[in-house]
């Protein structure tokens, strides 16, 4: 063996020894264990040489089986996936959590060509709702992309209503949730997603926040899914999700959305109150016969969302009467 093995083989030691000192995170406590332990045998005091070479030669096969084996891959709700059929979602939760307190819930469907990896890169969005005690959830849409559910509307691919069914069942079996407590949101075609939901499968959530998007293709004559609490946010002059009309990408007119609701909802034509903030100017539909809440949120910009919108969403869904 060449005279530069060990000092070479100490020096892939040292390598590795990085990614267990808490230096770099990707080390598994399996392959750490078997690093200290070489290292150890290593600098053991030989009587021969031989034994030297042995020993190197021994600690090189283990350093192949550490290099080649997988780093221990994140668990669910640790930043890794949480696996179902049909597909994944991430999960965060509230640094401050015992583990047996009920949480709130907010399901967040990420928009067109995006991701749950991309939605958790928006560390505002996720700390607005994990500092209200939710747990933020983001969805895997197959090739970026959330098809139109219901019946007459469904769009071929991935059952979308059953793949959000199983969603919510996974999240229950492995978290305790106060059903009085959750709220879907989105994006885009992540909001359309929403109005979806919503629409066939209403009680699933006990509010909805749609943001910048819709129908798509076609606004439902009813809703099965029943009368829901809804907050609309849109921006005025938004070109890819338009907001009275058609738009480019044949998305329906949120105004005839809003509409429906308020006849499923059995509220008055006229809202009954208004809202200002610094960005928002709401239409508020709280008088419904239903006993659920409307609210229209719009802004003068276009096709947005802002990070805040969700942790305020979330502030409104608790405000609302439980079921």
């Amino acid at each position: 063996m060449d005279r530069g093995s060990p000092l070479l083989f100490r020096q892939q030691l040292v390598a590795f020894f990085r990614r267990c000192d808490g230096s770099d995170n990707r080390a598994g406590t399996l392959h750490c264990d078997f690093i200290r332990l070489l290292s150890a045998g290593i600098e053991q005091p030989s009587s021969s040489g031989r034994e030297s070479e042995m020993r190197i030669f021994v600690g090189s096969l283990l350093l192949l089986f550490v290099v080649a084996t997988p780093l221990a891959a994140a668990e669910c709700g640790a930043g890794g996936r949480c696996e179902i059929e049909n597909g994944y979602y991430l999960a965060a939760l509230p640094d401050d959590w015992d583990g047996k307190t009920s949480l709130s819930l907010v399901v967040y469907f990420h928009g067109w060509n995006a991701s749950p990896e991309g939605s958790f890169r928006n560390k505002g969005m996720i700390r607005g709702a994990t500092k209200r005690g939710a747990i933020f959830v983001a969805p895997f849409a197959q090739t970026g992309y959330w098809r139109q559910i219901g019946k007459g509307r469904a769009e071929s691919g991935r059952d979308e209503l059953a793949y959000v069914n199983a969603i919510m069942a996974d999240i229950k079996r492995r978290w305790p949730i106060d059903d009085n407590k959750t709220m879907a949101t989105g994006f885009s075609r992540g909001a359309s997603m929403v109005w979806n939901v919503a629409c066939y499968a209403g009680s699933l959530f006990h509010a909805y926040l749609p943001i910048a998007g819709g129908f798509w293709n076609s606004t439902p004559e009813t809703c099965p899914g029943g009368p829901v609490n809804m907050r609309h946010i849109h921006g005025l002059t938004d070109r890819v999700v338009a907001y009275d009309t058609v738009g480019v990408y044949n998305s329906m007119s949120i105004l005839d959305g809003m509409r429906l609701y308020r006849q499923i909802n059995q509220c008055p034509a006229t809202a009954n109150a208004t809202q200002k903030t610094e960005r928002l100017e709401c239409e508020i539909w709280s008088q419904c016969t239903s006993g659920k809440q409307l609210d229209l949120c719009t802004h003068p910009r276009g096709h947005s969302i802002r990070a805040e919108w969700v942790g305020e969403g979330l502030d409104w869904a608790l405000s609302l009467p439980e079921k």
